[in-house]
């Protein structure tokens, strides 16, 4: 079953990512250091997607922290002043490949639970108990305090390029392209599923965060795929800007769950 769920979440991300080369030769040639850090970042998906497939999340993420840094170099030192069509390309291409990320991470959490949802999902007064327990070890614990101290400021740090390019997004709709009631609840929504994320990631409530994952990739994609047409390239480019902030808060996200697992901290 995983094999299977990991590829159909790769295909979107495929197609886009094949539509963008072909613009790299038709439409806008690149220069050969574009081509070679396109090449590197081939590389590093084709780590992340065998190692997804097969269920090494250790070796998967160091594929995936490769492919953020090969990847912000790539859209945020070398996509400036492209064409309007390229930049909604890439746009719909990061929130594609945030999709296939996520639900990767998604197999991997089911398959921690044997493929069942966890009972704080089904059990609110379990959730409640849950959050007592913990809220109990942390007041009680002067070392936990502090780690939770530690890790909530790393996690606020790696929310902070997303913050700022949401904000920028925002100004944008305020100041230049007015939105309707529709996408502005989507917002909200996206906004309340951020909210959702950051806490529970900080607290180490991973059930929650992935819902609030999951219900932020439901309102983006909505978004993304139902509104975003025809847009101006300044907004376009800021959306694809914004989805691959996102992409490396996950990715840094991850990062800190897997060494806080691997260390018992």
């Amino acid at each position: 079953m995983r094999p299977a769920i990991v590829i159909i979440a790769f295909l979107p991300f495929a197609y886009y990512a094949a539509k963008d080369t072909q613009f790299h030769f038709v439409g806008r040639q690149v220069s050969l250091a574009e081509h070679v850090l396109h090449l590197a970042i081939g590389i590093c998906l084709g780590i992340v997607l065998t190692q997804a497939v097969l269920g090494h999340s250790g070796f998967m993420l160091v594929g995936l922290l490769l492919l953020v840094i090969c990847g912000s170099a790539d859209e945020y030192l070398w996509h400036r002043g492209i064409p309007e069509v390229e930049s909604d390309l890439h746009a719909k291409e990061h929130l594609a490949l945030l999709i296939f990320v996520v639900s990767t991470l998604t197999v991997n959490w089911l398959e921690d639970h044997q493929w069942q949802l966890p009972r704080e999902l089904l059990d609110t007064f379990a959730f409640a108990k849950d959050n007592e327990s913990v809220g109990g070890a942390i007041s009680g614990q002067t070392g936990v305090s502090e780690h939770r101290w530690l890790r909530g400021g790393l996690i606020s740090a790696c929310l902070l390029p997303y913050a700022y390019f949401g904000l920028n997004d925002n100004l944008h709709h305020v100041r230049h392209r007015e939105v309707s009631w529709t996408e502005r609840i989507l917002h909200l929504t996206i906004v309340l599923a951020v909210f959702t994320v950051v806490p529970n990631a900080i607290v180490g409530h991973r059930s929650m965060m992935m819902v609030g994952l999951l219900l932020f990739l439901i309102a983006r994609s909505f978004d993304e795929w139902g509104f975003h047409r025809n847009l101006p390239g300044n907004e376009a480019d800021m959306h694809a800007k914004t989805h691959y902030a996102f992409l490396v808060f996950v990715v840094l996200l991850t990062s800190i769950d897997w060494i806080t697992h691997q260390t018992g901290a």
